[in-house]
C-alpha cells in the first residue's frame, strides 16, 4: 500500500510548486514577516514531507501566512495537522510579480522588506474573535502576579526603562523613521527580556507590561506608515495583550483602534467594525480624543460596506466627542499617536469619504495638507512619517479623480519631507503610479522616485 501524501505536499500540488520553489516562497515570506533570513534549499521541504522532522516554529508561521491558517490553529493542532486547514497559495505569476517589486524597492539587507499593498491579515476570522475574547477577560481580570525565583527588578529600574520609553517617543518628530524604528524594536526586545527574565512584585510587572504595550505600539505605528501591514498587525496585538495584562483599558482599546484601522485597509470592515466594539466593550466611557479616534474609524468601516448615512453619523460623533472635551484634554489616545484635534478629523472624515468611493469630497477634507508651507504639519509635534502617510491619501483621490498632475506634486511634496526617504513608503508611492505611467508628468516622478536618497 502507498503510503499518504503529506498534506504539504498536497498544498505543493495545488500552485505546482516543486520543492524548491516552494522553498524560495517560504524564505521570502519568512523574511517579510521579520523573522530573518532562511535558506532556500529543496532539502528542507524534502524533510518536512518525507522525513517527518518538522520545521521549526517561526517557519511554520510563515507556511501558515501563505495558506491562511490562523496563528492559533497551528498552535492548537501542530505540525502537520493544521496544514489540512490551509488554502493555495498565491499563483507563481502573481508571487514573480510581488518578488520584482520587492527587489526593486530594497537596495540593500538593511532597508525594511517591501510588501504589496493587498496582504493577509495574521489574525482573521475564529482567530480574531478568540483574541478579542481573550483581551477583553484579561483586562478586567485581576492583573500580572508576581514573578519569583529570576533575578530580581527594582521599581527603580523599571524607572529607567520608563524614561527611555518617554525619550524614545519625544525623538518620533526628530529622527528618521527607519531609523527610529531600529531603536524601538531594539527597546521592544529589552522589555520582552526583562518580562520573561527577571522576578518583580505586581506593581512592578505591571509598569513593565505597561511600558511594553507602548513601545509595541510605537513599533506598530512605524511600520504601518512604512506599509509594514503584517509587522504592523504583529506588533499591535502584542500591544494590545501586554496593555490587558497590566490592565490598563486605554491603552488597549487605543490598540485595538489602530488593529481595526489594518483590517480596513486590508479590505475586511465588518472585522474592523467588532474590533471597535471590543474597544467600546473595554473603556465603556473612553477619554475624548480616544472617544473620536475609534468613531472616525468606526466611520471608514461603514463606509467600505457601503453604509454612508452609518459613516456620516459616525464622523458626526467624532466631532461631537471632540467638541465635549475640556479645554485640558489629553491631545491622542497614546504618547504615539498623531494629536487628535479638528485638523485631525478633517482628514480622518477625508479618508471616511475616500473609502466610500467618493474623492472629490474627500479632496475637499484634505485640504489642510494642501496648504502653502512645502512641510504641511509635520512641525515639531508631528512626524514628517505622519504627514506622509496622509499625502498618500491624498494622492489616493486625486488619482481617482485623473488629476495625475496634481498627485504628482503632492507626491513631490511627501517626498520633500525627508533627508533620506524610507524605501518602504516610496515603494507604496510607486505602486499608487505605476497604472497612470502613460502620463509623462508620472514618468517623470517615477524617475525622479528611483534615483532619490533613500534608507
Amino acid at each position: 500500500m502507498s503510503r499518504p501524501r503529506h498534506p504539504l505536499a498536497q498544498l505543493r500540488a495545488l500552485t505546482g510548486d516543486t520543492q524548491l520553489s516552494y522553498a524560495e516562497l517560504v524564505a521570502d515570506t519568512h523574511e517579510a514577516l521579520g523573522f530573518g533570513k532562511l535558506h532556500r534549499r529543496r532539502e528542507k521541504v524534502s524533510r518536512w514531507e518525507t522525513q517527518g522532522i518538522p520545521p521549526d516554529l517561526n517557519t511554520q508561521l510563515s507556511i501558515a501566512h501563505i495558506h491562511q491558517v490562523p496563528e492559533e490553529e497551528v498552535q492548537r493542532l501542530g505540525w502537520p495537522h493544521w496544514l489540512r486547514l490551509g488554502t493555495a497559495a498565491a499563483s507563481r505569476a502573481a508571487r514573480s510579480r510581488t518578488h520584482e517589486e520587492t527587489v526593486e524597492a530594497v537596495r540593500d539587507k538593511e532597508r525594511p522588506i517591501v510588501r504589496l499593498a493587498h496582504y493577509r491579515l495574521a489574525v482573521t476570522g475564529p482567530a480574531l474573535a478568540s483574541f478579542l475574547r481573550e483581551t477583553i477577560a484579561t483586562v478586567t481580570g485581576p492583573g500580572p502576579s508576581p514573578a519569583e525565583g529570576k533575578l530580581p527588578l527594582t521599581p527603580e529600574a523599571v524607572g529607567v526603562v520608563e524614561d527611555r520609553s518617554r525619550q524614545l517617543y519625544a525623538l518620533v518628530p526628530a529622527v528618521n523613521p527607519v531609523t527610529l524604528y531600529r531603536v524601538a524594536r531594539a527597546e521592544y526586545a529589552l522589555t520582552s527580556a526583562l518580562l520573561a527574565d527577571s522576578g518583580y512584585d505586581a506593581g512592578t510587572g505591571t509598569r513593565l507590561l505597561l511600558v511594553t504595550a507602548r513601545i509595541a505600539h510605537l513599533c506598530g505605528l512605524i511600520s504601518k506608515c512604512l506599509g509594514e501591514e503584517v509587522r504592523a498587525e504583529r506588533y499591535y496585538l502584542a500591544a494590545a495583550r501586554a496593555a490587558a495584562r497590566a490592565g490598563c483599558a486605554p491603552t488597549v482599546s487605543a490598540c485595538l483602534a489602530d488593529l481595526a484601522w489594518s483590517h480596513i485597509d486590508a479590505g475586511e470592515p465588518q472585522e474592523a467594525l467588532t474590533i471597535i466594539d471590543a474597544a467600546r466593550i473595554v473603556t465603556p466611557q473612553p477619554p475624548p480624543a480616544l472617544a473620536a479616534v475609534l468613531h472616525s474609524h468606526a466611520a471608514r468601516g461603514h463606509a467600505r460596506r457601503g453604509e454612508i448615512i452609518a459613516a456620516a453619523r459616525a464622523l458626526d460623533r467624532a466631532a461631537a466627542a471632540l467638541d465635549a472635551a475640556p479645554a485640558d484634554a489629553s491631545h491622542g489616545p497614546s504618547p504615539v499617536c498623531d494629536p487628535v484635534d479638528e485638523r485631525w478629523l478633517a482628514v480622518a472624515a477625508g479618508r471616511a469619504w475616500l473609502d466610500a468611493g467618493q474623492p472629490k469630497r474627500a479632496l475637499e477634507h484634505f485640504t489642510p495638507l494642501l496648504g502653502d508651507p512645502p512641510r504641511p504639519a509635520a512641525g515639531p509635534s508631528r512626524p514628517t512619517l505622519l504627514a506622509a502617510r496622509d499625502l498618500l491619501a491624498v494622492v489616493d483621490a486625486q488619482l481617482a479623480l485623473n488629476d495625475t498632475e496634481s498627485a504628482v506634486r503632492t507626491a513631490r511634496r511627501a517626498m520633500a519631507l525627508f533627508d533620506r526617504v524610507p524605501a518602504c513608503l516610496v515603494a507604496q508611492y510607486r505602486r499608487r503610479f505605476a497604472p497612470f505611467t502613460e502620463a509623462q508628468e508620472v514618468r517623470d516622478l517615477m524617475a525622479f522616485l528611483a534615483g532619490i536618497p533613500a534608507i
